[in-house]
Parts: structure tokens; sequence; C-alpha cells
């Protein structure tokens, strides 16, 4: 249902798929064996996106998102990875207040 919604970002290593639900927001997080062949290094920047999701979900409502973590944070060290999520996280905020805007000016 996410993925077919077309509202969507991304940055050098992440991508985003964001919905407007009516219900608190909700996370999902996909990392590919692409990223890495080792369970642990995915596992690993799971727990790094949810942790940041974590602390900053407070910022974010009625959304539902997933988090798709690109081949390219293979290579990535933990500090370029949680800047690439920062980043990542004004885009998803930028859409929040676009889709605020947007629903103020068509109101179902």
């Amino acid at each position: 249902m996410v993925y077919n919604n077309k509202q969507w970002g991304n940055t050098r290593l992440l991508t985003f798929n964001v919905l407007s639900v009516d219900h608190p927001s909700q996370l999902g997080v996909t990392v590919a064996k692409k990223v890495s062949n080792l369970a642990v290094r995915r596992n690993h920047l799971k727990r790094l996106i949810r942790e940041f999701y974590r602390n900053k979900q407070s910022e974010l409502t009625h959304a539902k998102l997933v988090i798709t973590v690109k081949p390219a944070a293979r290579n990535a060290s933990n500090k370029e990875f949680c800047d690439e999520l920062e980043q990542l996280w004004q885009k998803i905020l930028k859409w929040q207040r676009w889709n605020a805007h947007q629903q103020q000016r068509n109101p179902d």
C-alpha cells in the first residue's frame, strides 16, 4: 500500500515512501542483501534507523513510513549513515508540511 503511493524521496544512501493515514505514525525498514550479505550489518543499519526514528517520531504525525537502505550504504561509515538519515528526515518533514497544506486546500 505504501509502495503504490507516489509520495517518496531519497538521499544518496536512503529512500523513503510515505502515506498519509488517520492513525499514529508507523515505521517500516528494509535492508536488502545487496547492501550486505552479513545479517549483522543489515540488522545494525535497521537498529540505527529505528533508534533515530524513536528519537524524532514526535515530529511526524499521521504517516506510514517505509525507509529503504540503498546498496550504496555498503561502504558508508556510521557517521555518514547518520548524516544521511538526518537529511532524509528533513525531506520527510518537508513532505509532511506539503501534505498538510494540500489537505487544507482540498478537504475531502
